[in-house]
C-alpha cells in the first residue's frame, strides 16, 4: 500500500522510499523507515497532502506520497 491512499486521520509506518531524492529529503526532516505517519489533511482538489510524523509536519504532493510504501496501523 502507498501513503497516497490513506485518508484523514488515518496513521501508517514507513516501510520503503522507491524514489532516493525524496528518501533524501523525508529522512532530512524526521521521517524515517519504520516510524508512524499520520495523514493530517488532504486538499479539496485531493492534492497536496499533510502528513505528520511525531512533531514534524510536511505538505507532499500525491505523485511523491505514491512513492512511499506503507503498512497502515
Amino acid at each position: 500500500m502507498t501513503l497516497d491512499l490513506l485518508k484523514e486521520n488515518e496513521t501508517a509506518t514507513i516501510e520503503s522510499i522507491a524514489d532516493d531524492s525524496l528518501a533524501i529529503q523525508l529522512l532530512a526532516m524526521g521521517f524515517i523507515l519504520g516510524g508512524k505517519v499520520t495523514v493530517e489533511r488532504i486538499a479539496p482538489l485531493s492534492d497536496p497532502i499533510i502528513i505528520a510524523s511525531d512533531n514534524n509536519h510536511v505538505s507532499i504532493r500525491k505523485k511523491d506520497a505514491k512513492h512511499i510504501q506503507i503498512n497502515k496501523i
